[in-house]
């Protein structure tokens, strides 16, 4: 809506650069934990546990995400959660169990 088209507006090509490159490193790195870990992925949606049997693969590719993206970046949007839910749960957020 207009308001979303407004607020885009208001974002330097820099800020902007920043969020698609955090978007960008959010999607590897979750992209990389699903193909790795397909069967866990899948097993995971069903019982709705996704983050308990890929907790350690998680916890470490959030902290190389938050290691490599600005915090004002960090604190404005969570791409890497966005991404889990995309990727990983299959849009379900529920099914990360968290």
């Amino acid at each position: 809506g207009w308001a979303f088209s407004a607020s885009r507006a208001a974002v330097s090509p820099r800020e902007e650069a920043l969020h698609e490159e955090a978007r960008r490193l959010a999607r590897l790195l979750v992209s990389e934990m699903k193909l790795y870990n397909e069967e866990q992925v899948e097993e995971g949606r069903r019982r709705r546990d996704v983050y308990e049997r890929l907790k350690e693969d998680i916890d470490r590719s959030r902290q190389m995400y938050e290691e490599r993206v600005e915090p004002r970046i960090l604190k404005s949007t969570d791409y890497f959660y966005q991404e889990l839910v995309r990727i990983l749960a299959a849009g379900d957020a529920k099914a990360l169990g968290i």
